[in-house]
């Protein structure tokens, strides 16, 4: 038997080599093959959304896109309502495309891209984590006892 400082010890090291062997192996192609996706997806997501919004704007006015600085033609309302909604588009494409290059990298690689990762996780995180996880026992206990107490039950 070891005493108390040697199983410690071993402990440690045991923990370390298991969060080393945990830790994802990024290559340097990593990095470039990342950025590549990523714009590629951002990229071909904007202007498939904004082809969709001008043809549905086409397809819901009958009339053509509104364009910035033609003030003789077209109202400043439909100017700024197409550009709100072609941008809501064009962040909601943008954002999706984004997230389906992630899935899609850490389906291939069996990780995130290393600048996707958050390795620290701060106290502060860990802590509201703990609380977050305790609100929601809280709240799991007490719908189970409203449904108890609701059909009778003891």
């Amino acid at each position: 038997m070891g005493s108390k400082d040697t199983k410690k010890a071993v402990s440690r090291a045991a923990e370390k080599a298991k969060a080393k062997a945990e830790t994802p192996q990024h290559t340097p192609v990593s990095g470039p093959v990342w950025k590549i996706l990523s714009i590629g997806s951002t990229i071909v997501a904007t202007k498939l959304a904004t082809d969709a919004a001008q043809k549905g704007w086409k397809l819901a006015t009958g009339r053509n896109v509104p364009v910035k600085g033609d003030f003789e033609r077209e109202r400043t309302r439909d100017v700024v309502l197409f550009t709100a909604l072609s941008s809501m588009a064009v962040a909601a494409a943008r954002v999706a495309a984004e997230r389906g290059a992630a899935s899609y990298y850490r389906r291939s690689t069996g990780h995130l891209p290393k600048a996707l990762e958050n390795e620290k996780v701060s106290p502060t995180d860990k802590k509201a984590s703990r609380k977050l996880a305790k609100g929601k026992a809280k709240a799991e206990r007490a719908t189970q006892k409203a449904i108890d107490k609701a059909t009778g039950r003891p």
